[in-house]
This record gives structure tokens, sequence and C-alpha cells, in this order.
């Protein structure tokens, strides 16, 4: 799995195991070229980021 995989929007698409989802995406980030991990963490961070607000019980609550 690459980060472009992970689509943290699309809930049909959502694996059942995010910390697996994560740690394969983890996996393929630092298997890529020093030059293009930045960009991998970057991406996998605001995935994840949005995946924890969208899924935040306090956010629905307010």
């Amino acid at each position: 799995m690459s980060t472009g995989d992970f689509d943290a929007d699309d809930p049909v698409g959502m694996p059942e195991d995010l910390a697996a989802a994560a740690a394969d995406a983890l996996s393929s980030v630092e298997a890529s070229p020093l030059e293009e991990r930045a960009a991998g963490f970057d991406a996998m961070a605001e995935r994840l980021r949005r995946e924890l607000e969208r899924s935040d019980p306090a956010r629905s609550a307010g």
C-alpha cells in the first residue's frame, strides 16, 4: 500500500484496521528514496489528521 492508496475521506474504502493501514503506509514511505520521504510523511500525517478529526466524537457533539 502506498500513501496514495489510503483515502481517509472514502468511508467505503476505509480499511477495517486503520493501524495496519498506517503501518503499511509508513513502510512504503520508509522504502521510498530519501528525497521523496518528506512528502510521503507529510501526506500520511495529513490523512491521519483528517481521519482523527472525522472520527472524533467530541467534534460531532459540539
